[in-house]
């Protein structure tokens, strides 16, 4: 199921890149990249069951003999309006501490969740930066650190590309998220060397 799940997110980011001259970014949010991705599993093998919010999980997929846990994280930075202006009165959340520990809490809880033998957990990443001195990069990025310190192990990643209109990139990454007894002795101890 690996090698159809990752083919799966590679023709998700590809819809949302083709999409972005017709559909802005901002109107996009982490439930639409879980439907998009999960029309494209269906695409791919309709066979496959597909079970929404199972038990805090985003997205729980399951063939014989066969299951993955996915989470979806969509990170950017979104503007607010004033609903009777409609002028531009700030940015709804962005690139923080805070963001980046609910990112670690959502990989504990996956890591945590008891699965048949034949699982697989997987992080789903997406995120847009209009300056990557103060974005989702410095958190997410390839400098960031974020594999070693959450012991994920990255699957996919997507080339960046451009958002219509402005001067950001789009990033994507696909992480599966192992056992905890991959990550014994990995991770934060490994960092301390």
């Amino acid at each position: 199921m690996r090698q159809l799940l990752t083919t799966a997110f590679k023709n998700t980011i590809a819809q949302i890149e083709a999409e972005m001259a017709v559909m802005p970014l901002t109107r996009r949010n982490e439930s639409v990249f879980r439907f998009i991705f999960s029309r494209a599993v269906t695409e791919l093998d309709s066979t496959i069951n597909q079970f929404f919010e199972c038990d805090r999980i985003d997205l729980v997929l399951r063939r014989p003999g066969e299951c993955a846990f996915v989470e979806f994280k969509f990170y950017i930075h979104s503007p607010r309006y004033d609903p009777t202006t409609e002028k531009t009165i700030g940015f709804k959340g962005g690139p923080s501490k805070k963001n980046r520990d609910e990112f670690e809490h959502s990989i504990e809880h996956l890591r945590d969740q008891p699965a048949p033998r034949k699982s697989l957990k997987l992080v789903a990443l997406f995120y847009s930066d209009p300056d990557a001195s103060r974005g989702y990069d410095r958190y997410y990025g390839d400098n960031s650190g974020v594999e070693c310190e959450l012991s994920i192990r990255r699957l996919v990643s997507i080339r960046p590309f451009s958002v219509r209109g402005s001067e950001g990139n789009c990033k994507a990454r696909l992480y599966e998220v192992p056992a905890r007894s991959w990550t014994a002795g990995y991770g934060k101890q490994r960092l301390a060397d």
